[in-house]
């Protein structure tokens, strides 16, 4: 090869992980604006914010259920292709939402943008896979963690701010994004990995199916389902409890999230870099101390609506934005090195299943809200937590022979 066709590949390379990037950050971007729009988006469409929680599971559930497959069908018909579909509904639905004049028209956008993003999503971390060399796949596993964290963080941090203008605004900026990304996808023709020639539904439900009963695979969909009931029902939670309560305006609780985010960001990146030196286990553990800390300084904090409690209830929820980072990352990177010849699929499984799990956060953590306020949500938050916990020791316990066979077979 000589220098030109080197330089040619890496200046490729180089532009395509801009974008996957970019998208991974969008995607978190777009779906926790709602934790800063619940006051301002009932006030235009005439309903109360309890009505503007359906806009979590209308995005969520088409998102998570779209990504069982979407993983899998990019392993047998590419990458490229599955991208540039997700990102025209995606876009069609970033149009819509910017539209809407009433919670329907806006829920049937996030609808859309639910099925658009879930043909996005698994598809760029096994992109990433196809151009990243194995030795700095945990690296680049930690950077797309990072950018999904920050995405969690600054889409409220930057949503509190553009509200000023007009909702709708944020909305305009996320079809730039998209047009941006779309543009580039089309105009990319490189073949990115080699694609399945006998790709067919049977070869679909088979890859999918062989994957679905190895053991390591179910604890890790497990992991990801309950991951989604710890740091992310917080946000969720914690954001809808003060905004309802009129404790801190939208500012404030976008300045707190962002720098949960940020935070995340950093420990993603830290824990791309501690897996590919140590292992996964140092991660999982810090992290898992990291939550039950944050969890027991939100238990004690005790009443969150009392203003003088802000201070010290943000430290804790600043704290879980870490754990975020290094749980996610962690349980990212074993979606791409238990099955390499079919991580699109795992990638699908891995995301399907956390989103799914943000999309019930709502519905199953009401109960106890309803019953204890929002001391029984982080009540029931530490239970999961334990039991996510337990999970990911098993997963490391099980996952650790196979990942040293496939090291041993490649070397």
């Amino acid at each position: 090869m000589d220098q030109n066709s080197h330089n040619n590949i890496n200046t490729f390379s180089k532009s395509i992980e801009f974008v996957i990037f970019l998208l991974f950050l969008l995607g978190p971007l777009t779906g926790n604006i709602i934790n800063v729009l619940y006051r301002v988006l009932s006030t235009d469409f005439s309903v109360t914010p309890d009505y503007i929680l359906i806009a979590i599971p209308a995005f969520m559930f088409p998102f998570a259920i779209t990504q069982l497959f979407s993983g899998a069908i990019s392993d047998i018909k590419g990458r490229i292709p599955v991208l540039i579909l997700g990102l025209i509904l995606f876009l069609v639905a970033m149009i819509t939402a910017a539209l809407s004049f009433n919670l329907e028209m806006y829920i049937i956008a996030n609808v859309i943008g639910g099925v658009g993003f879930g043909f996005i999503n698994p598809v760029l971390i096994a992109l990433m896979t196809d151009i990243t060399p194995g030795s700095n796949l945990p690296k680049k596993m930690g950077y797309l963690s990072a950018s999904a964290n920050l995405g969690v963080g600054l889409g409220p941090l930057i949503a509190s701010q553009m509200i000023l203008i007009g909702w709708q605004s944020i909305y305009v900026l996320f079809i730039l994004i998209t047009s941006f990304c779309l543009l580039y996808f089309f105009l990319t023709k490189r073949p990115l990995q080699k694609i399945t020639r006998e790709g067919g539904i049977r070869t679909f439900v088979s890859q999918l199916s062989e994957e679905w009963r190895r053991f390591p695979v179910i604890l890790m969909i497990l992991s990801a389902l309950l991951i989604s009931h710890t740091y992310i029902a917080i946000n969720i939670w914690t954001s809808k409890t003060l905004t309802q309560a009129y404790v801190v305006n939208e500012t404030l609780i976008g300045i707190v999230l962002g720098l949960a985010g940020i935070g995340a960001a950093i420990t993603g990146v830290l824990t791309g870099n501690t897996i590919k030196k140590r292992g996964a286990k140092t991660p999982l553990l810090l992290g898992s101390l990291i939550l039950l800390s944050s969890l027991v300084i939100l238990l004690i904090t005790g009443d969150i609506t009392i203003q003088d409690r802000f201070i010290f209830l943000s430290f804790g929820w600043i704290l879980t934005g870490l754990s975020g980072g290094i749980l996610f990352t962690s349980i990212t990177y074993y979606s791409q090195v238990l099955s390499p010849e079919r991580r699109g699929a795992l990638a699908g499984s891995l995301t399907a299943s956390y989103f799914i799990g943000i999309a019930l956060v709502p519905t199953t953590l009401t109960p106890f809200s309803n019953a204890y306020g929002i001391i029984g949500v982080y009540t029931a938050i530490m239970i999961i937590s334990i039991i996510f916990i337990i999970i990911t020791m098993l997963l490391y316990v099980f996952a650790r022979s196979i990942i040293t066979d496939k090291k041993t077979a490649h070397n």
